[in-house]
């Protein structure tokens, strides 16, 4: 007679999005547990840091200009100035202190290397690897910061899975909409979404 759920709230919300790589089509999209505990979406309103997620960014800014994926960058003790009576910001390793030395870029981005991405945003300039994510819609206006490499700046969840859909879409923009078609009453289509 009785209906009986068991159901666990979380404590802690997130948020979930799959996007069509090739048509820019939001296949899911959840931001979070409940509407009714909470009307904030995480997937296309919350701004968070992305961390090492952002580092495929940087490296395809290199490949974008001359570096390839055996191009060498040392991973080694990098510090660089931040200003007039700043100290100078130094990035670390997850294993602080360890270094692997001349590696090839390959190699960086497969063990998520922060000194050896931090170097090579150094090199490449900031000012490019913000002009991509910037076109690929990642970020409206990332700031040139060397720290920005490494994933300090914020974005939405909706707009990182965008950008990672490009590069499965040979780097071609996407658009990404949750709305593929709207008929009238008669299932004449008056809007289709399709910029493939």
């Amino acid at each position: 007679p009785g209906t009986y759920i068991l159901r666990q709230i979380p404590e802690v919300n997130g948020a979930m999005v799959a996007v069509d790589p090739f048509s820019g089509h939001v296949l899911a999209l959840s931001g979070g547990f409940s509407y009714v505990s909470s009307e904030f979406d995480r997937a296309m309103q919350a701004d968070r840091q992305v961390g090492s997620t952002f580092k495929p960014f940087v490296y395809a800014t290199a490949l974008d200009n001359g570096y390839t994926p055996v191009t060498k960058i040392l991973d080694g003790p990098f510090a660089v100035e931040q200003g007039p009576g700043l100290p100078l910001w130094g990035p670390q390793n997850y294993e602080v202190g360890s270094f692997l030395g001349e590696t090839t870029l390959r190699r960086g981005i497969e063990l998520s290397r922060n000194v050896m991405t931090a170097r090579l945003a150094h090199d490449v300039g900031m000012d490019k690897i913000s002009e991509l994510v910037e076109r690929m819609g990642v970020y409206d206006n990332l700031e040139p910061l060397l720290s920005m490499s490494l994933g300090a700046g914020e974005t939405t969840l909706l707009r990182m899975t965008t950008g990672y859909a490009q590069f499965v879409n040979g780097g071609r923009k996407l658009d990404p909409t949750l709305i593929v078609r709207v008929q009238d009453r008669r299932g004449k289509t008056v809007y289709r979404f399709d910029e493939r």
